[in-house]
């Protein structure tokens, strides 16, 4: 049966992020530190080894404030970057919407809700310290379906004719991407060391997908102008996208049986969209 001193620094390491052999690591180190200052407690003040527990963990700390110390320490500005996202996130899609409303006189009441919800729980998660589940991948999808928020707004913004769209689209774009760059962050940062062709999977997966995510708005955004309105079809040109998460989930879950054919499915989109580019901007190659 664990101890109350193995179960608090338990409690410490699960406040952390980091990789399963990171926080082993972690455990282990802060458990000697504790046993150490227990055992000194005990020699120099006489204390049983319940109450040398009880002060040592006391001296210490509490469980969710060292944790977060560390968590910063480990990912030095994560929280910050996460809260300025969301908060700005809040505000950019308050005035998308409310510019919609008075100068359209469309409420996308719909999108605005998804926008909120999302902005809030990437607002939630960098100041609550006391869930305990794999923020890593949650924080990753969150980041993803905020991105593809993002995008519609931006989407929302070019069907306006008004002196302040020039500035929203900025806003906007500078919320994309820190959005994208949190994303690269959380996937290839919070990965050990021993984990590199994770990693570079990660990294071809992501960029390709950023890439088709582009492409597949770039048209339907071109639509969108030609035609004054969004039009159900319009998704046949977003399904890429859907291709794309497919495949990036298929080579993942690949990579911990066979690396290579992971490494394969992974670089298909990644070269298809270079395909593509050489194909609009270097046509005579294919001639």
């Amino acid at each position: 049966m664990r101890s109350k001193l193995e179960k608090y620094v338990e409690n410490i390491v699960r406040h952390t992020e980091s990789s399963r052999q990171e926080k082993e690591d972690l455990y282990e180190e802060l458990l000697i530190h504790l046993q150490i200052s227990r055992d000194h407690l005990m020699e120099e003040e006489g204390l049983s080894l319940e109450q040398a527990e009880e002060k040592a963990m006391q001296l210490f700390g509490q469980e969710g404030e060292i944790g977060s110390h560390i968590q910063q320490a480990l990912f030095p500005y994560r929280k910050e970057l996460m809260l300025a996202l969301a908060i700005s996130s809040i505000l950019a899609s308050i005035s998308i919407y409310l510019l919609h409303v008075f100068v359209a006189g469309e409420p996308y009441i719909g999108w605005l809700c998804i926008s909120m919800l999302l902005s809030s729980m990437i607002l939630f998660l960098p100041l609550n310290q006391s869930i305990h589940l794999n923020r890593k991948l949650w924080l990753n999808s969150l980041l993803i379906l905020h991105t593809l928020s993002l995008l519609y707004g931006w989407l929302l913004i070019s069907q306006l004719n008004h002196s302040t769209t020039v500035g929203l689209t900025i806003w906007e774009w500078l919320n994309i991407a820190l959005t994208i760059g949190l994303v690269y962050r959380t996937t290839l940062y919070d990965y050990s060391s021993n984990e590199k062709h994770i990693k570079f999977l990660h990294g071809i997966n992501i960029t390709s997908g950023i890439m088709i995510s582009f492409a597949s708005l770039f048209i339907i955004v071109g639509g969108l102008i030609m035609i004054g309105e969004l039009h159900p079809m319009m998704l046949v040109f977003a399904s890429p996208i859907a291709i794309w998460i497919g495949l990036y989930m298929a080579s993942i879950k690949l990579a911990k049986k066979n690396m290579k054919s992971a490494l394969f499915i992974g670089v298909i989109p990644l070269l298809l969209c270079v395909l593509i580019l050489l194909w609009i901007y270097f046509p005579v190659l294919f001639d």
